[in-house]
């Protein structure tokens, strides 16, 4: 990890002895200011969103000077209608239907330029409302059970936050903070105009953390049409791995800081755009876990989660389509489910402790793009299963065995504004368990649908 370490900063160090320095010089203003002008600067990677631009100030003798720090501001948000299936406990095989309406997420991302190549980003999230406990309804327990969720019933939350250089001679740039892993569809397509359904991924959030970025130093170089990365990040706390959301649960945000005793490298290489859907990427994330547990007399033994994950789309006039699948392996996952299941208070996974040794999701949504009328429906397939492999006594979940079809469509209205219509049906192979359908409506509006 240090040899990880030293050659990230090797290579922005040679990245930046390379970059031409520029002298200023003071003359002396004989006329008025001309009123300022606004130049834009050639946008960089869709998934960061940059909006770098310089604010030239013209003088009477020609001379040209650029005024920073300049400050830009987006956002986006939405709200979702929804009417599903689901079950009153466990024992029973009866499907009851629920309806539901959520304040789903309204964000507002900012960047201060400090310079033509360099930026300070962040983004600040209210999820469902705003802040709180929240009591919830478990119908997987034995008769079904209320409890009480600290990390949810809505949150504001700072998911974001990174300094951003860019040595343009080299391509190449340097981040420094909190910001998205480039390890699945939903972390990289974050804006709801990115992809047609409601979610990038209805599944990611069951077996990986949903929208996750870490903290941590990554180097990215851009040669040609493809960009590689090499970073190092905080890794997940194994404690708070679940059956129903495999290491999903290990993203760090349950407490003030984040445990980092445990890092994690992560890798990859894409061509094209994969934000903008015409681009492929092959990334790859390795850590271990147990140093980042709060009890770390429970677990001795390495946890290290590995994923694999080939994403990408392409479009062929109004055609397109986009996919990804993830492959991930949890070290001793038997003796990380019997250190947990012996947790107490909040950390008790109660019946949740179990977990594949070896997990899968694959996903692949077509679509087409009527450009005229800024309409575009689709079809989507997904499907993941988090005990495809399990170790020791530890017993295959067919309940987790998941496979979910959907279709609908995504219309944009109005000048940013957007409606999302889906419906979707899901089944497990869990024997005598039905087939379940949930139909949602979102309305909201993205900002950088402008674009």
């Amino acid at each position: 990890m240090k040899r990880l370490l030293l050659a990230i900063f090797t290579l922005s160090s040679i990245a930046n002895a390379q970059e031409p320095t520029s002298s200023s010089t003071t003359t002396e203003i004989q006329a008025p200011v001309s009123a300022p002008t606004t130049t834009p600067i050639e946008e960089e990677d869709e998934d960061d969103e940059s909006r770098e631009a310089a604010v030239s100030t013209s003088t009477a003798n020609g001379n040209v000077e650029k005024a920073y720090p300049k400050f830009e501001f987006t956002s986006y948000g939405y709200i979702v209608f929804g009417q599903r299936e689901t079950f009153k406990t466990v024992q029973n095989l009866t499907p009851i239907t629920r309806r539901e309406m959520d304040l789903a997420e309204i964000a507002f991302e900012g960047e201060y330029i400090l310079s033509d190549s360099s930026k300070i980003e962040f983004e600040i999230e209210i999820e469902h409302g705003g802040v709180g406990t929240v009591v919830e309804f478990d119908p997987f327990e034995e008769f079904g059970e209320f409890e009480q969720e600290i990390e949810k019933g809505g949150e504001v939350v700072l998911p974001e936050l990174y300094y951003k250089k860019t040595w343009k001679k080299t391509n190449t740039a340097l981040k420094v903070g909190k910001f998205p892993l480039f390890i699945a569809l939903g972390s990289v397509q974050t804006k709801p105009h990115m992809y047609a359904s409601i979610l990038a991924s209805d599944l990611e959030a069951r077996m990986i953390p949903l929208n996750w970025t870490e903290t941590g130093v990554q180097v990215e170089q851009k040669f040609s049409d493809f960009t590689a990365r090499l970073g190092v990040v905080s890794g997940l706390n194994s404690e708070f791995f679940r059956t129903y959301n495999w290491i999903g649960g290990g993203y760090q945000r349950h407490f003030e800081t984040t445990n980092a005793d445990d890092l994690a490298t992560l890798a990859s290489i894409e061509w094209g755009s994969v934000a903008k859907g015409k681009g492929f990427a092959l990334s790859y994330y390795a850590g271990n876990t147990t140093g980042n547990r709060y009890k770390v007399d429970k677990l001795k033994e390495d946890a290290e989660v590995t994923l694999w994950t080939l994403m990408g789309g392409y479009k062929f006039g109004g055609f397109g389509f986009s996919g990804e699948v993830i492959e991930g392996t949890l070290e001793n996952s038997n003796l990380v489910s019997a250190a947990n299941a012996t947790l107490g208070g909040l950390a008790k996974p109660k019946a949740f402790a179990p977990l594949g040794h070896k997990a899968r999701l694959e996903s692949l949504q077509i679509y087409y793009d009527f450009a005229s009328i800024r309409l575009t429906p689709f079809l989507k397939w997904e499907h993941v299963n988090t005990f495809e492999e399990v170790e020791g006594n530890i017993n295959k979940n067919p309940r987790y065995d998941v496979t979910r079809n959907s279709g609908g469509l995504m219309w944009f209205f109005d000048q940013g504004a957007f409606l999302k219509a889906q419906y979707a049906t899901e089944v497990t192979e869990l024997e005598g368990l039905p087939e379940t359908y949930q139909a949602n409506i979102a309305f909201g509006f993205d900002i950088d649908s402008f674009k």
